[in-house]
């Protein structure tokens, strides 16, 4: 029986986001082809959340490529978007993001492109990747 992965919102070809990852999802990912990770969580949100240096070391053992971005839940900032541009750039694909739902991921993406990309399609873009975020969605388009 294979292992149940948390639901995958694809944000691009090459970008999907999700909810925490343990050691077995990261192993399922490796299987699939998944090249990078990226953790948007910090540590300790919840007591049993796994550590993101153990994760790391598991990951990098698989030999995917590892990015850890901590944002605090509510408080994504612009300049993190940009830090997420710059991680996007360097990661092999396709990539994996991952917090403790996958909304600060999608955050980080649209902001990664704010530079690039009309915000309507990008707010387009997240809802089509399942995204329900009415207030960030106002605040791209500000």
């Amino acid at each position: 029986m294979s292992h149940q992965l948390p639901a995958m919102r694809k944000i691009t070809e090459n970008l999907s986001a999700c909810a925490q990852l343990t050691e077995a999802d990261i192993k399922a990912l490796s299987e699939q082809g998944v090249k990078t990770l990226i953790c948007n969580r910090p540590d300790d949100e919840e007591a049993d959340q796994p550590s993101s240096a153990s994760l790391q070391a598991y990951a990098e053992g698989l030999g995917l490529q590892w990015f850890y971005q901590p944002v605090i839940s509510g408080q994504v900032e612009d300049s993190q978007g940009d830090e997420f541009a710059e991680i996007l750039s360097q990661a092999k694909t396709p990539i994996v993001a991952f917090c403790r739902s996958g909304a600060r991921c999608g955050m980080l993406w649209a902001l990664s492109q704010r530079k690039q990309q009309d915000p309507k399609a990008l707010v387009d873009q997240l809802k089509a990747s399942g995204y329900d975020m009415p207030d960030f969605f106002t605040r791209l388009m500000s």
